[in-house]
């Protein structure tokens, strides 16, 4: 019996990762170039005028439409090369149910269509990409093209090699070459992954049906069944014009995946190629870490921390000039805000975490920008580097478009109907519903899907990690369904042009109209034998102080190979100090000085012996390698449901620790630390001894209070004995407000690390907290203490109680702030707080951070503490998602200044005073519940960031409101909730960037972190001079995991010294140099010192403890 087919059983989803080569083109020209280009960049080319008739046209039939092959749509790609060797470069297309065709360049955008004469179009069948390679070695490049559509009827989905035969024709001959795969092939790559200088193939190939599920992924993981034509395949090159299929063995198989693109390249510089697959639907990306010799680990929930959920195509490249290569890959998150509303596939919070239990790594719909930290580890920064919102896209390709010598980003998009329209689906299904499933309805069914032309995204690197949108500047304005394109100098002037295939029109090509206005170097590398195009050449160009790197590959972006050439633009430029060329055979090319504006051909022939020169980079810390806490301590959150009553909360608020406190419990000389436990897990006192190592004491009040949530740990002398005391803040939202379970705890020392809790010297607390901080703010020779209020559970963002106590000189701590402190009763949603003298009058201010906080000060004037006006110290608009403040004289010019975690710029919510991030709460269904509502600006509109599903999931009347999705993505938040934008609870973020605030005579001057530090939430900062210079220098860490599903958990810290300069400037190290590697949810930072040195002590929410040893003991 046939299941009924209905729009919501298809899963329409596109990965493409696709494969990089950086080649770029540029002609000798040596007379002075201007700084900068002023006009259209590019300018697309009449096809009346090129001679390039090809259109992928599309035309669906009721044995072969969307419902019956998904990838109907997934368009097909392009292949660059020179098949005539005159120097100009000729283009190939792939066509799904038209011919492929080839035309050859006859100068000056002209082009002759060879097609027929060249025996490439007889081949029927469903082509998807096309790779190019001299793969036997004559010098001229050859095409493979991988097939796989519908049905694999008759060889039809066999692959094909075509041999250039040097006279404008050429000769299928896959079988013989052993490279004639029969699967459901997207996409390959040929590279050199065992060094031996000749080129092996990897060919991705899908499942044969549409509905794979995690258990069938799983079962083929642990090759409980498997079928090889539906999986990716590795073949070696024998060097003698055949391959072997040596999947297993390299440790490729088993895999089961809908593989839409394979990039292939060193983007962990160990010397050996690696592997990326972008996986749409349920299976994450693939990285296979090339380990050698011969063998592969698939490693991408080692080396990353989420991927795209659809993923499609990649591109690998150097966008920052480091020297290492980021991965870009493309998913289908709309830009446009009507669209996100109307269009965007729903994520399920229980599919979700079950795919995570099921072993799939973290994946998200949006594009990701794989940020390398040069370590082998990579993190997202797309949403900092303003890339991850391109709609339905396909091919991303990294170049530097208008040679300044940094590479900027092409996207293709579009998707021939709107298969994820919300309002249709409801339509359709009831449609096909009525007809019984007929599959006559088919065409009437997708008539009813709207078709709606994009305009393909291109991006100009702004030269700080992010990217700014140059659509109508460079003239990239024609809307279209684009799917494959590639890069090329088709007019020889020295800048890239852009060749995109398009379904259902001509295709389109783009001149670059740069021409002699800017400066460039191109190499054309002619490498050793088995790899005569340099494939997998590592190419770094210095000039001055700056230097710029590509790796040579021809497969890139989507389906689609790239011209084999090395491109890089230089600006205004002329001055080239050196190129070197790395070979893949441990060979290397050194040419000095060379001219601008050349191809400059490159012959491995007179390459010499790689020089490895040692260098002994010492890091300024480095992890410690054996266990140093015995036993480990391993935090563990509890399991809580936190969105039960409000499912629009922007992330959990029950998994906020743990904290840290470290002193000398025991008058030993030697500083022990307490950590924080969870809510059903004790907290617990850790003892240094004379190895340096620290043993857990057991205190059994410890393990007895377990029930409570410890935040924020303070050791101070609370009852004025000489030992230090412990003060522990209750948290968490497990329990309903004002129950004991948010008491505060008071330990008192016995001098020998034994606490007992005495509650009789606190006040009565019901107020879920945060931080504790302690001093003695009388002057009366004890210590006071400030504690912060976090939440109220259930009634986010509500301020709840926060709490100045003050020591009555016994012990007893008094809560002075309704006498003293009225406006810091409930003055928000308190993160952190340091006491710190701001103007030198020698009496400390309370300076308060928090979440929709300000920056805050409390002045103390005679027992008396106000709120002082944001104007006075320089602090308006600094609302934020403050986590951490702490305070120090950076600059040695004698005040205290101030470094300030936030939530960072790499996060879905953005905000700037001009448009801020707000979030409004009420009850306003009136069923007992409060309802958050997060906003946003959309041009001059506030409007809701979370969508119709769920924003009617909590407040069900949005769905009489609104019935349709059209009609809420049209609304705006006036039109949503009315005269609830008066009433309860609102507040605004202004400022998300984590800043340093220099301190002149108590006002301050806001500096922003640099742009390395704004890649994550802030939770830890420590300060010291780490290099002995006399400057401060900064250590931070941090990351948020527990947002809501549908914002990207905030992951991408692994930590970061940052060496201060001198003038309150701060230079980020990488992770080589600075030993700091912290990629987990770093929740506190704290010095300890072992063997007179201080160590950082890190904590981690869900992980273990762990320590950082300085390296100069």
């Amino acid at each position: 019996m046939q299941s009924p087919i209905t729009l919501n059983s298809i899963k329409l989803d596109f990965l493409f990762i696709g494969v990089i080569i950086f080649c770029l083109s540029i002609i000798s020209c040596n007379t002075k170039k201007s700084d900068s280009f002023t006009g259209k960049l590019f300018t697309l080319q009449d096809s009346t005028v090129t001679g390039v008739h090809f259109d992928n046209s599309i035309r669906e039939t009721t044995e072969e439409n969307l419902f019956t092959f998904n990838y109907i749509y997934n368009g097909a790609g392009v292949g660059i090369i020179d098949v005539n060797n005159d120097g100009l470069q000729d283009i190939y297309f792939t066509g799904n149910q038209v011919p492929d065709k080839l035309y050859i360049n006859k100068g000056n955008f002209k082009f002759e269509d060879i097609s027929s004469s060249a025996g490439i179009d007889q081949f029927g069948g469903w082509h998807n990409s096309v790779s190019t390679v001299d793969i036997n070695n004559d010098g001229y490049m050859d095409l493979y093209v991988c097939r796989g559509g519908y049905k694999n009827v008759n060889g039809s989905n066999r692959n094909l090699l075509f041999i250039n035969n040097k006279n404008n024709t050429f000769t299928e001959q896959a079988v013989s070459y052993g490279i004639a795969d029969e699967g459901y092939s997207i996409a390959s790559s040929f590279f050199d992954y065992d060094n031996d200088n000749d080129l092996d193939l990897i060919v991705t190939n899908r499942p044969d049906h549409w509905s794979v599920s995690a258990e069938e992924i799983i079962k083929v993981k642990k090759r409980d069944s498997i079928d090889l034509a539906t999986t990716t395949r590795l073949y070696r090159n024998n060097g003698n014009n055949s391959f072997n299929d040596v999947s297993f063995e390299t440790g490729i198989l088993p895999n089961y995946s809908y593989g839409l693109s394979v990039t292939t390249g060193d983007v962990n510089n160990d010397g050996m190629c690696d592997i990326y697959v972008s996986n749409d639907f349920v299976e994450n990306d693939y990285f296979y870490v090339n380990s050698g010799p011969g063998k592969f680990q698939e490693m991408i929930k080692d080396v990353t921390k989420h991927v795209p959920y659809y993923a499609m195509g990649t591109d690998f490249g150097d966008i920052d000039n480091d020297g290492n290569e980021e991965i870009y890959s493309v998913e289908m998150r709309p830009d446009d805000y009507k669209r996100s509303k109307t269009t965007m596939p729903l994520m399920q919070p229980a599919y979700f975490r079950s795919l995570k239990s099921d072993g799939f790594h973290d994946q998200y719909m949006h594009n990701v920008l794989q940020y390398n930290q040069g370590n082998g580890f990579f993190s997202d920064i797309a949403q900092m580097a303003g890339v991850d919102k391109t709609d339905w896209s396909w091919a991303p390709l990294i170049s530097d478009f208008d040679n300044d010598g940094w590479k900027d980003i092409y996207v293709t998009n579009g998707y021939l109907r709107d298969v994820y329209d919300r309002d249709q689906n409801i339509q359709i299904d009831k449609f096909l519903k009525s007809r019984n499933n007929i599959l006559d309805s088919i065409q009437q069914a997708l008539g009813k899907l709207p078709s709606v032309k994009l305009v393909n995204y291109i991006f100009q690197n702004n030269k700080d990690l992010s990217f700014k949108k140059m659509m109508k500047n460079w003239g990239i304005e024609e809307p279209s369904f684009s799917n494959g394109a590639a890069v090329a100098d088709l007019d020889n002037d020295g800048d890239l042009d852009l060749v995109i295939n398009n379904i259902n029109d001509p295709a389109f090509i783009y001149k670059n109209n740069l021409d002699q206005q800017s400066n460039y170097l191109r190499l054309k590398l002619n490498g050793p034998h088995g790899n005569t195009y340099g494939i997998g050449a590592k190419v770094t160009l210095y000039s001055g102080d700056q230097k710029q790197y590509v790796e040579l590959r021809t497969t890139r972006g989507y389906l689609s190979s790239s011209e084999p050439i090395v491109h890089f633009g230089l600006g205004s430029n002329t001055q080239i100090d050196s190129v070197v060329i790395l070979w893949n055979t441990l060979k290397e090319t050194k040419i000095i000085s060379p001219k601008a504006n050349q191809v400059l051909t490159v012959d491995f022939s007179k390459s010499t012996d790689l020089k490895v020169q040692e260098k002994k980079l010492i890091p300024f810390f480095v992890e410690y390698s054996a266990p140093h806490i015995h036993p480990p301590f391993y935090h563990i959150e509890n399991e809580f449901d936190d969105y039960k009553n409000q499912q629009l909360l922007p992330q959990k608020m029950s998994a906020l620790g743990p904290f840290l406190a470290v002193a000398d419990v025991n008058k030993d000389g030697l500083e022990d630390f307490y950590v924080g436990g969870a809510h059903q897990q004790a907290g617990a006192l850790y003892m240094q001894n004379d190895s340096g190592t620290f043993h857990l004491k057991t205190n059994p009040i410890f393990i007895k209070d377990n029930l409570y949530e410890d935040m924020g740990s303070v050791f101070f002398d609370a009852d004025g004995d000489g030992d230090q005391d412990l003060y522990v803040v209750s948290g968490g939202t497990e329990i309903v407000e004002t129950n004991p379970i948010y008491q505060d705890r008071l330990y008192v020392n016995d001098g020998l690390g034994n606490f007992s809790k005495d509650l009789s010297n606190l006040p009565v607390i019901r107020s879920s907290g945060s931080c504790i901080i302690a001093a003695d703010i009388d002057g009366d020779g004890d210590i006071d203490l400030f504690r912060g209020g976090r939440t109220i559970p259930d009634k986010y963002p509500f301020p709840p109680k926060s709490y100045l106590l003050e020591n009555d000189g016994h012990g007893k701590f008094i809560d002075i702030t309704d006498d003293k402190a009225k406006e810091l009763r409930n003055i928000g949603m308190v993160t952190s707080a340091v006491w710190v003298d701001l103007d030198a009058d020698k009496v400390l201010e309370l300076v308060l951070v928090g979440e929709w906080m300000p920056i805050t000060v409390f002045k103390n004037s005679a027992g008396i503490w106000t709120k002082e006006s944001l104007e006075k110290y320089g602090l308006t608009n600094t609302e934020g998602w403050w986590n951490k403040v702490i305070a120090e004289d950076l600059d040695n010019d004698g005040d205290m200044d101030l470094v300030c975690g936030n939530l960072g710029e790499n996060y879905k919510f953005h905000a700037s005073p001009e448009k801020p991030f707000q979030v409004y709460c009420d009850d306003y269904d009136g069923n007992g519940t409060f309802d958050i509502v997060l906003a946003k600006y959309n041009g001059g509109d506030l409007v809701p960031v979370r969508g119709r599903q769920c924003s009617s999931e909590q407040m069900p009347f949005l769905v009489k409101k609104f019935p349709t999705y059209k009609e809420f993505a049209n609304a705006n938040l006036q039109d949503i909730l009315g005269s609830g934008l008066d009433s309860g609870a609102h507040y605004q973020a202004k400022e998300f960037r984590s800043l340093i605030l220099n301190n002149n005579k108590g006002k301050f001057t806001i500096m922003p972190m640099p742009k390395l530090a704004q890649f994550s939430p802030i939770h830890g900062i420590l300060i010291t001079d780490v290099n002995k210079d006399g400057q401060k220098d900064i250590i931070i860490a941090g990351n948020l995991y527990d947002a809501e599903i549908e914002t990207t958990r905030g992951d991408a810290s692994v930590g970061l010294l940052m060496l201060g300069k001198g003038n309150m400037e701060f230079t980020p190290l990488s992770v080589k140099e600075s030993g700091i590697f912290m990629p987990y949810n770093v929740k506190d930072l704290k010095w300890v010192t072992v063997y007179g040195v201080p160590n950082i002590l890190v904590s981690t929410n869900n992980n273990p403890v762990y320590f950082f040893r300085n390296s100069s003991k």
